[in-house]
């Protein structure tokens, strides 16, 4: 179930060293600070996390949030830059900073459709998602599986030509080695990933718009987009590890299906087919 914001409970703010939590240089500007801070809250946010892994995401989400309150103000960062310590960079002057507010404010707004589409429209075709192709292609040696699993808002049904002819040219260019589980791929495979994605993504989707009315029904107003969301996260997670299909028989009581082979899950990336699909297709609702 997705968290209550009410429900949280925080330790004192985190002493953390900023520009290493968002992976930026002290010479970064306020944009790319702001984009690393998008990345980091969509990765580490705790309702993508599986169970067992909530309490890391949630200590991992609070220095990702704390990272964010000092560079993203100018004074805070000063002063930072001046003492190197975060504990006493927060406070300035009469602006008495609140930890708890602010850190509900960034878990609230961190998955929304707009941070998605946002960050999607920024990630999709630029040197950090193919820098990061190609970082996955050669730890992967080519199993397109797994390296759709790494790459954040990343889609089968919509990237599968477009990271080829990405991988093809770096092998062109000897940036990287031709590896046979690429290479030889047959097409047969290729349309099964693509099948399986538009599935999930329907599948995910329809889960969402019944959380969403439920939401609606009981009337919690604004909390119903964050929860629906945050609901798709955690079954796009689920479908990475057990068997899809199966998983909503069981939600929804229908007769199980029989189980094919399973599928690995990389438990530290956000979810990318549902994610792409329902932020298009609401965007394409919005302008209609």
């Amino acid at each position: 179930m997705p968290t209550n914001i009410d429900d949280l409970e925080l330790d004192e703010p985190p002493t953390v060293e900023p520009y290493e939590v968002l992976g930026v240089e002290k010479t970064a500007t306020q944009d790319q600070i702001k984009t690393a801070y998008r990345k980091a809250a969509l990765k580490w946010h705790p309702d993508k996390a599986k169970p067992e892994d909530k309490d890391a995401a949630h200590t991992k989400f609070q220095e990702v949030a704390l990272a964010y309150a000092v560079l993203s103000d100018e004074r805070r960062r000063t002063r930072y830059d001046n003492t190197g310590r975060t504990d006493e960079s927060l406070d300035i002057d009469d602006d008495i900073f609140n930890w708890n507010d602010f850190y509900r404010a960034q878990f609230a707004n961190a998955v929304t459709e707009d941070t998605i589409v946002s960050f999607t429209k920024d990630y999709k075709g630029s040197e950090e998602e193919r820098d990061a192709l190609l970082s996955a292609y050669t730890k992967y040696k080519g199993d397109m599986n797994k390296i759709y699993q790494q790459i954040m808002v990343s889609n089968p049904a919509v990237d599968e030509d477009r990271f080829r002819n990405i991988i093809n040219d770096a092998i062109e260019k000897e940036d990287v080695i031709a590896h046979p589980k690429f290479t030889q791929e047959s097409q047969k495979s290729i349309d099964r990933r693509i099948a399986k994605a538009n599935e999930e993504a329907e599948e995910a989707e329809e889960h969402g718009k019944k959380t969403a009315s439920k939401k609606k029904a009981s009337a919690k107003g604004g909390d119903s987009d964050l929860s629906s969301l945050a609901a798709m996260i955690q079954q796009r997670n689920k479908a990475r590890s057990e068997d899809f299909l199966d998983n909503l028989a069981e939600k929804y009581g229908a007769a199980p299906k029989k189980k094919g082979k399973k599928r690995a899950q990389s438990p530290d990336e956000p979810p990318e087919e549902a994610f792409e699909r329902t932020a298009k297709r609401k965007t394409k609702k919005s302008k209609a």
